[in-house]
């Protein structure tokens, strides 16, 4: 016999059954069939321990159960959070790559009608839904992650539509335009 066809066999020596000649031969020449069994017998050893074990009263153990709810949704919701952030840095970016200092700071592109892809990411599909949603962008996030914007004030800001899959990445840009404070 293979290990593969005494597996099944094993689980049921475990938990009790009389396994056949064949299989008793090839475990006790086997180590890693041998080692299977032993694992097997203790799991089942370990189960029959919980199922022994009374089972405690609600109170004692709803609270918990509710606070885990409770944990799992804040922690949703902070990916969520970051997921934006994430699209807002990335749009942030594909802006400041169409502003060079060789153009005038107010229009950030010729045709903001039509959007651009933000590079790297997974073109929506067609059955795909997707939000448009319109952010205002400051000039001094773009210049913390890094980005060099020698002809727009600091104070300014970016305004631009983003387009959001229904997985929350944002997978492409629209900018409208940059209001300066002067």
């Amino acid at each position: 016999m293979t290990c593969r066809e005494v597996r099944e066999e094993l689980m049921e020596w475990a938990r009790g059954a009389e396994p056949p000649i064949a299989v008793r031969v090839h475990v006790s020449a086997c180590s890693t069939c041998a080692g299977m069994l032993e694992r097997q017998r203790a799991l089942t050893a370990a189960f029959r321990g919980v199922a022994a074990a009374p089972i405690p009263p609600a109170e004692e153990f709803s609270g918990r159960i509710l606070g885990e709810f409770d944990r799992s949704a804040r922690v949703a919701r902070m990916r969520l959070s970051g997921w934006l952030a994430a699209g807002g840095l990335a749009a942030a970016a594909v802006l400041l790559l169409m502003v060079s200092p060789n153009q005038p700071a107010a229009p950030v592109a010729q045709d903001a009608s039509q959007f651009i892809a933000i590079p790297y990411t997974v073109p929506l599909s067609p059955e795909e839904r997707a939000t448009v949603v319109r952010m205002e962008i400051p000039v001094t996030a773009l210049l913390a992650a890094g980005f060099r914007m020698t002809a727009a004030d600091p104070a300014a800001t970016v305004q631009a539509d983003v387009l959001v899959s229904q997985d929350g990445r944002a997978r492409a840009i629209r900018p409208i335009s940059i209001s300066s404070t002067d």
